[in-house]
């Protein structure tokens, strides 16, 4: 890490030049006031306390001039694509259409998978809730999404007019930089809605677990990249004029390999009628119609770590059972613990360590962060743990949309608005 971090100290020096100067020669008049704009940033895997770790200085200027939440109560399961896409429709996946990162869809014989150069995770058909960048390019405004999971598909027809393809190989200094680009360009070509991902807290985290000393540094130096971002706005006198949301999809909890789960215990997980399409902490087994008793009777009870439902008694509270993508037994292992499988597990020395998520939102281990700065939002807030679904009204109100429908209540969270009661 200290490698890491002196190289992002020599690229930040670098970067804040070359901000400063592309904010002082730029031809297009950026320091007029801006419609009201929102950049939404996703810092993968960052829990509800880890800016309280260590140094966060960027944060916290946002945190006391802004609104910042107890926590962000992830969905059900606290995976990274079913949250961003939470986030940004305001639905369960239930009714978004990603119910995981991995999918099956029956009625199409198709897999839905992530990762770079995944041709699923482009097609329009698997996303059925409308995403905000949607909602203001279809009210005429302009979006630009750099990386939020959902954004290279055109959903409902329609793709924000910026967009990139997904590339985990470009530097976060590139990242931001491009956000800046666009706030620099012209008045009728610029966003008023953009996103920015960064990965980093989620790869470490999964790697060394979220207790390691090696997540201190990356939480610096996340908090590090925010500060470029501020001071590029800042520099082009826009910082003011700017609300910036962070969030983050899930917590982490702690891996190990005393803790887990054989599913092959217990069933023939190589069977040909059985598809396991998700295995740890979740794991969702389709069996093929006539085995779905047979396979449920089991796994039931047979581990006090892992409990089994079927797809119509999961409990109401995880709004997780009515999307055909659901399959019909799932299993949900306790904070902590994993469910794979023997030959998986000797296979992989380094699995079953570092760290996971997808447990039970319910465990405060899986909550994110939030935190909200800027014109629109009231300063010096501490707000209760909310649910994400209800960011994507946020945003709506800002900018001044008639938000689709969606699962989000604009009034319990209405209280980080500044102006919400004078307007509803």
């Amino acid at each position: 890490v200290n490698t890491i971090t002196k190289l992002i100290d020599f690229r930040s020096i670098f970067l804040l030049l070359s901000l400063c100067i592309t904010a002082c020669s730029n031809d297009q008049d950026v320091h007029t006031e801006l419609s009201p704009t929102v950049i939404l940033i996703s810092l993968d895997g960052f829990r509800w306390d880890y800016q309280d770790r260590t140094d966060t200085p960027h944060l916290d200027y946002l945190s006391e001039n802004g609104v910042r939440a107890e926590s962000f109560i992830p969905v059900f399961p606290t995976k990274t694509f079913p949250n961003h896409l939470s986030v940004v429709t305001g639905c369960y996946p239930e009714n978004h259409g990603i119910i995981s990162n991995s999918m099956y869809d029956e009625e199409w014989d198709a897999e839905y998978y992530i990762g770079e150069n995944s041709e699923p995770v482009t097609e329009s058909r698997w996303y059925e809730a409308e995403p905000i960048w949607v909602t203001a390019e279809n009210q005429g405004l302009v979006a630009g999404t750099y990386f939020w999971p959902g954004s290279e598909a055109e959903i409902n027809g329609t793709r924000p007019t910026h967009y990139g393809e997904y590339d985990g190989d470009i530097p976060n200094e590139d990242r931001i930089q491009k956000i800046l680009d666009w706030i620099d360009l012209p008045s009728s070509k610029r966003p008023v809605f953009m996103t920015l991902y960064f990965s980093d807290a989620d790869t470490w985290g999964h790697q060394y677990g979220p207790d390691g000393t090696e997540m201190n540094s990356v939480i610096q130096e996340l908090d590090g990249y925010i500060g470029m971002l501020t001071e590029g706005l800042d520099a082009r006198e826009v910082l003011d004029d700017v609300n910036i949301i962070i969030t983050s999809d899930h917590g982490m909890a702690g891996l190990s390999r005393d803790r887990v789960i054989f599913l092959d215990d217990y069933i023939n997980v190589y069977s040909d009628s059985i598809r396991i399409i998700e295995w740890s902490p979740v794991g969702m087994v389709l069996p093929v119609e006539s085995w779905v008793d047979s396979i449920y009777n089991s796994l039931i009870g047979v581990h006090p770590n892992m409990a089994v439902y079927r797809k119509e008694d999961i409990p109401e509270r995880l709004h997780f059972n009515s999307h055909r993508r659901i399959p019909p037994i799932i299993c949900l292992a306790d904070e902590g613990w994993s469910i794979t499988s023997h030959s998986y597990f000797d296979n992989h020395p380094d699995a079953n360590t570092g760290g996971t998520h997808g447990y039970d939102p319910a465990y405060k281990s899986m909550h994110g962060s939030f935190i909200a700065s800027g014109p629109a939002l009231k300063e010096g807030l501490v707000i209760n743990s909310f649910q994400n679904i209800h960011t994507y009204n946020v945003i709506a109100d800002i900018l001044g949309l008639s938000p689709a429908v969606n699962d989000g209540n604009l009034d319990s969270v209405a209280v980080m608005l500044k102006n919400y009661g004078n307007t509803h």
